[in-house]
Formats: C-alpha cells, sequence, structure tokens
C-alpha cells in the first residue's frame, strides 16, 4: 500500500510540475502526500521534487508581481537562517535569497555565515558562490576577490515554460481586475443611498439628485452628466463641461466627485462649504440623536478623504471643529484629530486659541494610547504646514484651488509654538505614565520627523528633543530606543555641521551647547564609566543629591550603563555567552554592537574624541 501512496502523489507532483491541466482529485492526492510524509518521511528525491515545484511557483509570482514584495521580504531573515540550518533545502531556499536580497540587505555577518558555509564543503556548492557573487557586486569591501562571478542558469534551472505561461495569464486577469475594481470604486455614485436612517428625518448624507433647476432649453448643449465619465483621463478632459448636481455634498462620494469640488468655481464652491457646515452642525450638535453612528462615521471619513485629496483644509471645518471641542466628551475623536491635521491655512492667534487648547484639554484627559495619537497628529500637522510652505518646490504666491485659501500668517512664528506645546505634553505625558515606551518611542519619533523637515526646509528653524526625551530613552530597557536616541543625535550633529554660516552659528549656538552635552553625557556613560563622577558639568542625573548617590557607592553605578552592561544591551549579551562567546571587555561589546545595532556603533566612534 505504501508504494501505491507514494507511486500516486509522486505522478500527482510530476504531473503538477509538467503539465498545464486543473485536477479534479488535488485534494485527494496532496492529503496522501501529507499523510504519507507524516507517517513515513520522504526521501531526499521526493523532497527535491517537492521543493523544487514550491520554489518554481513562488519566484514566478513574485517573478508577475502576484503578490506584495514587501510581504515575503519581511521574512527574508528566516530564508537566511533556514538556508544555513537546513541542508536538504540549502540549493532551493538560496534561490528565493537570490531573488530578495537587495544592497541593504548585505551585512559582514551574513557574507561571514556564507563563507562558512562554502567552506564546509569538500566540493564547492554553486548556489553558494552565486549568492557570494550577488552579494560582492552590492558591496565588493565584503566579500573577497577570489570568489568569481557564475551564471545563475548553471545553479538554478529557468521556471518552466507553461508555469510562466499560467503566471503571465493570471497577472493579465489581475491587472483587468484591478482595472475594473478602480473605476466601479471611483465612480459610484450611490454610497449613500443605502445608509441607515430614521423614519421621518431627512438624510444626512444625500444621494445624487436632480442636477438642474428649470427648462432644459438654458441647458448648454455640451455639458456632460457625471454618469457618463467612465475613466480618470475622461475625468481630466471634461471636468469644466460636466454638469454638477445641485446639492453639492453629494459628491463627497467617491474620488472623481472629490477632484470635481475641488476645481469648480468659486460659487459652487461656497454652495459646497454652507451645506457642509450646516451637515457637520447639525450632525454633531443640534440633531445629534437622530443620526447613527454609521452615518456620523461616514460623513467624518468623506470629510478627512477630501482634505487629503486636496492637501488643504476646509474652512468651515475648521469653525466647526472650534465649535464642537468644546463640547466633545470623547466620540469620534481619532477622526476628529485626523481632521485637526490639515488645519494648516489658520491664523497664530486662531493656532494657540482653537486648536492648540483644545488639544491640550484632550491630551490630559486621554489614555495613553490616545497622548500617542495627539503626538502623531501635531506631527502630521507640523508636516502638512512644511510641505505646503517651508520647501523650495512650493508655490507660496499660488492659492490653493478650493476658495483660494491661503497659507498661514508667519510660518516660521508657528513651529515654535507647535514644537513648543507638544514639547509640553510630551513632558508631561513622559512624567504621568512614567516613561512608558510607547510614549517615548512616538516622542523620539516626533524628533526625528521634525529635524528631517527643517534639514530640508527654507525657514530659519532648529528644534531640539528635551532632557526628558534624550535621558529617558538612554536609560530605557529597549535597545531600539536606545538606538533611536543615537541616530537622533547623529542627525543633529549633522545639522549642525551643514549649518556654517557664521551668523546661523551664532544664532544656534545654545543648541549646538545643548547637543554637545547631551553627547557628551550618553557616550561618558557607554564608554568611559563616568556618568556619576561629573554630574554638575551635565544634564543627565545632576538633580540626584549627593547622599542618595553615597548610599549606593556599593553598587559599582559608574558601570551598569556603559556598552557592556546597559540593560539594553544585556539580552544580546546573555544570548552570545550562551553560545560560547565571550563578551567581557569595551571592545568585544562594540564589536558586537557594530553587527546588532550599528547606531549605537557609529555613534561611538563619531562621538568618542
Amino acid at each position: 500500500m505504501t508504494d501505491e501512496e507514494r507511486d500516486t502523489f509522486l505522478k500527482f507532483l510530476r504531473d503538477l510540475k509538467v503539465k498545464k491541466k486543473d485536477y479534479s482529485t488535488f485534494e485527494e492526492s496532496l492529503g496522501i502526500l501529507q499523510n504519507y510524509a507524516a507517517t513515513k518521511g520522504l526521501i531526499d528525491e521526493d523532497i527535491d521534487l517537492l521543493a523544487d515545484i514550491i520554489i518554481n511557483t513562488e519566484l514566478g509570482i513574485l517573478d508577475y508581481q502576484l503578490i506584495d514584495k514587501k510581504v515575503i521580504n519581511i521574512y527574508y531573515s528566516v530564508f537566511f537562517y533556514m538556508m544555513l540550518k537546513k541542508e536538504r533545502l540549502e540549493r532551493h531556499i538560496a534561490r528565493i535569497i537570490y531573488v530578495l536580497t537587495k544592497p541593504e540587505d548585505v551585512t559582514r555577518r551574513d557574507v561571514s555565515r556564507l563563507l562558512n558555509l562554502h567552506q564546509k564543503y569538500s566540493k564547492p556548492r554553486k548556489h553558494i558562490i552565486v549568492l557570494l557573487s550577488l552579494f560582492k557586486s552590492y558591496k565588493p569591501e565584503l566579500v573577497p576577490e577570489k570568489i568569481q562571478s557564475i551564471n545563475t542558469e548553471s545553479v538554478w534551472k529557468p521556471i518552466p515554460e507553461i508555469l510562466r505561461l499560467m503566471l503571465q495569464d493570471a497577472k493579465s486577469r489581475l491587472e483587468s481586475q484591478q482595472t475594473q475594481d478602480l473605476h466601479s470604486e471611483c465612480f459610484n455614485w450611490n454610497v449613500f443611498e443605502f445608509m441607515k436612517t430614521k423614519k421621518a428625518v431627512a438624510p444626512l448624507l444625500p444621494p445624487v439628485g436632480y442636477f438642474q433647476i428649470g427648462s432644459n432649453i438654458f441647458k448648454e448643449k455640451d455639458t456632460k452628466s457625471i454618469f457618463e465619465i467612465s475613466s480618470t483621463e475622461e475625468l481630466g478632459k471634461l471636468h469644466l463641461s460636466v454638469e454638477l448636481p445641485c446639492n453639492a455634498i453629494s459628491l463627497l462620494s467617491n474620488i472623481a466627485g472629490y477632484h470635481l469640488l475641488t476645481f469648480a468655481d468659486f460659487h459652487y464652491q461656497s454652495r459646497f462649504s454652507y451645506n457642509l457646515y450646516n451637515t457637520l452642525v447639525r450632525a454633531f450638535i443640534l440633531e445629534n440623536e437622530k443620526f447613527s453612528t454609521e452615518e456620523i462615521n461616514k460623513l467624518l471619513d468623506i470629510t478627512i478623504e477630501f482634505s487629503q485629496y486636496m492637501q488643504q483644509d476646509i474652512l468651515v471645518v475648521n469653525r466647526f471643529l472650534d465649535e464642537y471641542l468644546y463640547f466633545n466628551t470623547g466620540e469620534y475623536q481619532s477622526k476628529l484629530l485626523v481632521l485637526l491635521q490639515w488645519m494648516t491655512s489658520v491664523s497664530i492667534s486662531d493656532l494657540q486659541e482653537k486648536i492648540l487648547v483644545h488639544v491640550q484639554n484632550m491630551f490630559y484627559e486621554s489614555t495613553l494610547s490616545m497622548k500617542c495619537e495627539i503626538i502623531r497628529t501635531l506631527k502630521m500637522l507640523i508636516t502638512n504646514l512644511f510641505v505646503s510652505q517651508a520647501f523650495e518646490e512650493c508655490s507660496h504666491k499660488t492659492p490653493a484651488p478650493f476658495l483660494g485659501q491661503g497659507a498661514v500668517d508667519n510660518l516660521e512664528e508657528a513651529i515654535p509654538i507647535l514644537t513648543k506645546t507638544t514639547k509640553t505634553l510630551i513632558v508631561s505625558g513622559l512624567n504621568i505614565h512614567s516613561y512608558d515606551i510607547l510614549l517615548l518611542s512616538e516622542a523620539l519619533s516626533f524628533y526625528e520627523e521634525i529635524c528631517i523637515l527643517e534639514n530640508r526646509s527654507t525657514i530659519m528653524s532648529f528644534t531640539l528633543a528635551p532632557p526628558a526625551v534624550i535621558y529617558g530613552g538612554f536609560i530605557t530597557k529597549h535597545c531600539a530606543i536606545l538606538s533611536k536616541v543615537c541616530k537622533l543625535l547623529l542627525r543633529y550633529r549633522n545639522r549642525c555641521l551643514q549649518l556654517k554660516n557664521r551668523k546661523i552659528q551664532k544664532l544656534y549656538k545654545k543648541k549646538f551647547n545643548t547637543i554637545s552635552i547631551y553627547a557628551q553625557d550618553i557616550v561618558e556613560a557607554l564608554w568611559y564609566d563616568e556618568p556619576f563622577k561629573k554630574r554638575s558639568n551635565m544634564y543627565f542625573l545632576r538633580n540626584v543629591p549627593t547622599r542618595a548617590m553615597e548610599d549606593l557607592k556599593h553598587c559599582n553605578l559608574n558601570c551598569l550603563l556603559n556598552i557592556s552592561n546597559h540593560y539594553a544591551i544585556l539580552p544580546y549579551k546573555c544570548i552570545l555567552n550562551k553560545t560560547g562567546l565571550s563578551i567581557n571587555t569595551r571592545e568585544a561589546a562594540m564589536s558586537v554592537a557594530l553587527y546588532y545595532y550599528p547606531t549605537i556603533s557609529e555613534f561611538l566612534d563619531i562621538f568618542q574624541n
């Protein structure tokens, strides 16, 4: 019986590999294969055949983009580890590694592993040589010169022609379906018709209804109905001659409607704004109990999508938020915060009185996760301000297409106000939540983003993270956070080097000094074992009473935060020690850092001197 089962699944595998046909007994044959493998195991020849089929199919799917390559790339390190450990599958997995490898994936550690694997065999393995050759083409300094190039076809056969044709057909079907989905998604004008509304109540979001008032005699002959437009190309060509519905809010049905609203005439946009404001007030303030949560969520979603499409705020939405946030008790807070991200045309006084006051109140009343969301909102608001006004590519004098809105009064005044408020919230939040890792990570992301924006912008601005963020991140238990602190300080250093103008250097002298102190404090702790010896000259631990320090002398405090003993590093050290590696010196710890947390290694290399 066993031989019959093996013959059955082998025939199934060979047919699957060679023939282009449907298998009426696919599930049955697959069950036999699974049962045989689980009970008896497969010989090397059968494993090779099965792996060859799987790898060919997977590579074909990648080649024809039938799956998002990013999804497979997530498991790159897993595939690499399996290749090193699974000798039977080594040749097959190496082929996946070859396809997935990008220049940034090539590290000294992986090259060393491949070289060790290469030396393990008395006869050279071509698939390992091919990988080393690929790595050499990306980073020649890491791979020995003796490694020669080799033709991949001599190692792996190309995908079978029949399978290639099948995948090509699948790719064509996918592209056709995506095109149909795009059109059906963009031009569905009936999204509001099936919303649940209480009886005898006018719907909050009206469907596309009648288009004109009066006789057809006065209708222009060349006008087109929105229902006649079937593609984005047609929309671009005909948007000036499209007949717009009387109820402008109904255009928020899809992306075509967003486009028509964005480039409609001023009077139509004004009518839309009036209707949108009344709808928001009606839904949230005057008749809130009459509408379902589904309707209100939909109203917020389409308003957000419209702002995102235009890349600007809507003035009446800003006014509504100012009125409503006084009464808000936490409902729909996440979506209201997304609307706040687009308030980029408000005045300085409105920014302080109509945005930040509400944001601060929300922050102090919120949970930890909502505090993180509020920090992200402020980061996005600042990003939108920079993108719209602070880059050379921006057209500062051209008004926005929707209602001809202008920019914020004075961006150079607005940015410090926003960053100062965010700093206050971050420091307060860290104290409230005992330097929780989520809030700390969000704070570091905020200052990293601001540094990138300021580095690219044309305005004079240099924002530094407060000591609470830098030192809170330094004494964390998480190596990723410690790396982010080091990366942020490296960004600050690069920014300082770019500011060569003497007047600018004089203007930012205090900030340069602060960066120097941050870097010195962390280097003293990580490398020189002196965090507790020079406290009078630094920020770090300066306020800890001398008496408390004397009581803790027996703990050998100065060594607890160095590169070898820092508790963000200890998990790595522990695991590596179990493998037999001895990491007892700073130099050994530095070598570990080079491979496992290279940002910290780079930080120490640059700032040691």
